[in-house]
């Protein structure tokens, strides 16, 4: 009588498959979840500076938007030079009713030395916005692109000297002394002082908001795009609760909630 032997073979799976994700894995199913400033009472202050900030000349900003009124200037994030004040030393708004964003930096003497604009002007609307920009002072370099295009306007500022990232107060969602709220949404608010990237090439781009134009996986800790933490991270995972957009995944230290934030009953992830 004959046997038949049968070979045992294992099934070697990816390592995907084995509750190992790939960052490219993580990136498309990466979830998060916003907050909803109403115009009126809500706003962030840090109440001081950044810890561990430091002047420099350049810098990297990203975030997603959502803006549900047409009111005048809406902050995003700015500092100032001292709190209850607008002796604004960094800031980046929607200026004016259906304005361009602009961003904004000043030297220690409270000089403008970096100015630029999207080309662009963007009112009310239910569409998530990802604002991208870049600067570098010393080589006279910046980018400023719009849900993966790049939006940056002719002309603008940009002087070979140093912004002053490191006085007074931040706020987020207005200014500091309550002026300039913001009516809409925010959501993986990212700051890097001291850090460039240039944006014109797509895998920098990539770094923060993906092919299909939703926000990118930035890391735990938000140093995944440059390999160092940035001063500000603000994050939320999806269904999580809206106070903890309060906490700074960045090293500059938590801000506190004025008013009373809400969840945002949209995502820029979907």
């Amino acid at each position: 009588m004959s046997c038949i032997h049968i070979q045992r073979r294992e099934l070697i799976l990816p390592k995907r498959q084995r509750g190992f994700f790939a960052p490219a894995a993580i990136s498309s199913a990466f979830r998060v979840g916003a907050g909803d400033f109403d115009g009126t009472n809500d706003y962030m202050t840090r109440g001081a500076g950044l810890t561990g900030a430091a002047d420099s000349k350049s810098g990297i900003l990203s975030v997603w938007v959502r803006l549900d009124a047409g009111l005048g200037t809406q902050r995003l994030i700015g500092s100032s030079a001292s709190a209850g004040t607008s002796a604004d030393r960094w800031r980046a708004s929607r200026i004016s009713l259906s304005g361009p964003f602009l961003i904004v930096g000043n030297n220690a003497s409270g000089t403008i030395i970096l100015q630029i604009t999207s080309t662009t002007s963007y009112g009310a609307s239910a569409t998530w916005l990802h604002l991208l920009a870049s600067w570098n002072l010393a080589t006279a370099a910046a980018h400023l692109y719009v849900n993966g295009v790049d939006d940056l306007a002719g002309g603008g500022t940009l002087t070979n000297d140093t912004i002053d990232y490191t006085v007074g107060d931040w706020g987020v969602g207005g200014d500091s002394n309550a002026g300039n709220k913001l009516d809409g949404c925010l959501s993986e608010l990212y700051l890097a002082t001291g850090q460039y990237l240039d944006f014109s090439v797509a895998a920098n781009l990539r770094k923060f908001i993906t092919a299909s134009g939703r926000p990118a996986y930035l890391g735990r800790d938000g140093s995944k795009p440059t390999g160092t933490q940035p001063i500000m991270y603000l994050h939320l995972n999806k269904n999580e609760a809206v106070a903890n957009l309060a906490t700074n995944r960045g090293s500059g230290g938590d801000p506190s909630i004025t008013g009373a934030l809400v969840a945002a009953d949209t995502s820029p992830s979907g």
